[in-house]
């Protein structure tokens, strides 16, 4: 029997449940600490986009407490911030709102607070290795964040068939106008770059099944795992060791997902052909 097969077999053995597509802490830590949170801010006037924007704030927060060295406070402050990144959504629905501009601002949150958090990050390893070293190791470990985070949106989307449209963007964009339709214009390159387009499903229960290890291995490796890791390195005060996990054993996982993803969807044309009407 292949190492493959014996795998597969392996994780189901352990859950036969729909495999859930929320990260393993976001699941077990962040939402339900949200919930909390949205019970509270439900019967005021507090809206979604203003928890996002104090987001932000908390992620500037983090990088300000890396910078300075201050690892349990920068720790606290992440498990702050992997809260608050889901009560916005939570009040949202709550509320019955949605549309682009929450995601879209939902999105720059998330890109201010990974510039703030590695320019903190490269602030501390530079008292102790140097601005070059630092520098090196941040970029290393921002890349690797980033392409774990893209790669975990790209194939979640994919495994649910969940999709943007693009044209619905554009028209919200239009519709919204100023800074609000800026912000949701900007959606639209990381959109495309999600965007499964020319991938046909045929049968999403049998590709939900062959897939069911590659997409738990992007849940257990996405964001939340590193900004997790980061807070436990913080507290030790190792700052140089989370950017050398990042870089490291992190990055091989994703290399290893993303060969086991795209080997065994090719191995599988029944499930997932290209569509020729694109």
């Amino acid at each position: 029997m292949s190492w493959e097969k014996t795998s597969l077999g392996m994780v189901r053995a352990v859950s036969r449940r729909p495999l859930v597509t929320d990260e393993p802490l976001d699941r077990l830590f962040s939402r339900p600490v949200a919930a909390v949170f949205v019970k509270l801010l439900a019967p005021t006037p507090i809206s979604a986009n203003q928890v996002t924007c104090f987001n932000a704030l908390l992620g500037i927060a983090v990088g300000t407490a890396l910078t300075f060295g201050w690892g349990i406070t920068a720790a606290i402050l992440i498990g702050a911030y992997l809260s608050f990144d889901c009560v916005d959504g939570q009040l949202s629905r709550l509320r019955g709102g949605g549309g682009y501009l929450g995601r879209a601002m939902d999105g720059w949150g998330d890109y201010v607070t990974a510039i703030a958090v590695h320019i903190g990050l490269a602030a501390w390893i530079a008292r102790g290795q140097g601005w070059w070293a630092a520098g090196a190791l941040t970029v290393g470990a921002a890349a690797g964040m980033a392409w774990a985070s893209f790669l975990l949106d790209r194939y979640k989307r994919r495994y649910t068939g969940s999709t943007d449209d693009l044209d619905e963007i554009r028209r919200e964009a239009v519709e919204r106008g100023g800074v609000a339709g800026r912000l949701v214009i900007g959606m639209l390159p990381y959109a495309k770059r999600l965007d499964t387009e020319g991938v046909h499903i045929a049968d999403r229960e049998a590709y939900q099944g062959r897939m069911r290890v590659p997409m738990f291995l992007w849940l257990l490796n996405g964001p939340t795992m590193h900004f997790t890791v980061l807070a436990a390195c913080a507290v030790l005060a190792r700052p140089t060791l989370y950017a050398f996990i990042a870089i490291g054993p992190m990055l091989v996982v994703t290399l290893l997902t993303l060969w086991m993803q795209t080997t065994w969807e090719r191995r599988e044309p029944a499930v997932v052909a290209k569509s020729a009407e694109t």
